[in-house]
């Protein structure tokens, strides 16, 4: 299998429930990881990219966090109504702005 243009990591790391962090896996990351795949795979574009579960990205706060490379993009707060525009997005090589976490202003 060839190298694909773009990989989706999404983490599905679980921390224990009393963790003031949380925990992507708890926010259910493990079921989106799942939903962009058959996303990919309806528009055919999943030997283009793929959908893979992560262990930790640090973005925690942010809730379900994917990462998207190469493009080094950082999803936050994705939930399973936003799949469909993320599969569809990245089988084109866009970004979906409104799911991009930035970095703070340094001053």
């Amino acid at each position: 299998m060839p190298q694909r243009e773009r990989y989706l990591f999404i983490c599905t790391n679980r921390r224990k429930d009393d963790d003031p962090r949380g925990s992507c896996a708890a926010k259910g990351s493990e079921k989106i990881a799942d939903e962009l795949r058959v996303a990919l795979g309806k528009l055919g574009a999943n030997k283009r990219v793929r959908a893979c579960k992560s262990s930790c990205l640090d973005m925690c706060e942010t809730g379900v966090s994917i990462l998207v490379e190469p493009d080094h993009v950082f999803y936050g707060r994705v939930k399973s109504e936003d799949v469909e525009e993320i599969a569809r997005a990245t089988a084109e090589g866009r970004v979906v702005e409104r799911l991009v976490v930035r970095e703070p202003e340094k001053s």
